[in-house]
């Protein structure tokens, strides 16, 4: 059986929401008119970030409550696994400015877990899994959506792949 419908359907909301927010951004760039700039980003601000976030949120934590269900082939759960780990150094080099200390504690905190050793990588996003719901609570407290972004995309190619028990 495949993962929750659910969940599908919040992956592709949010391809889509990404792709929306990419077009209009590029639309803001293009406008000639002040007017027409400032009408764009406003229709970003009210309706698209917050889409964005409310089917994030959801998406996270649906994925944490079926975490333990999955089937993730060893290889696939190292693949995300190295690229969480880049994206949390990346954070932690470059922003810890921009986050409060609870939100670097709690990226510190899946970095650990992702680097425990003698835990199959499986076991180990398993285990990492289910830390995100908190963090995506600070992000959307800080209306920051780069970091989910960057993520999306490795656990979407992940969850392709993977099946219940």
């Amino acid at each position: 059986m495949l993962l929750s419908t659910r969940l599908a359907d919040l992956e592709k909301n949010l391809e889509l929401l990404y792709q929306k927010l990419g077009a209009m951004e590029r639309s803001r760039i293009m406008a000639y008119d002040a007017e027409a700039k400032i009408s764009i980003e406003q229709r970003i601000r009210e309706e698209i970030r917050p889409q964005i976030q409310q089917n994030e949120v959801e998406y996270w934590q649906l994925l944490a409550q079926e975490v333990d269900s999955l089937l993730i082939d060893e290889v696939d759960a190292s693949s995300a696994i190295t690229e969480v780990i880049q994206t949390v150094e990346i954070i932690e080099q470059n922003n810890a400015n921009q986050y409060p200390d609870q939100v670097i504690q709690l990226l510190t905190e899946i970095r650990n877990k992702l680097n425990e050793p003698g835990k199959s990588s499986s076991a180990k996003l398993k285990t990492a899994l289910p830390l995100l719901p908190p963090f995506i609570s600070y992000e959307v407290e800080l209306e920051t959506e780069g970091v989910l972004r960057r993520m999306f995309p490795t656990f979407s190619r992940l969850l392709k792949k993977v099946e219940k028990k």
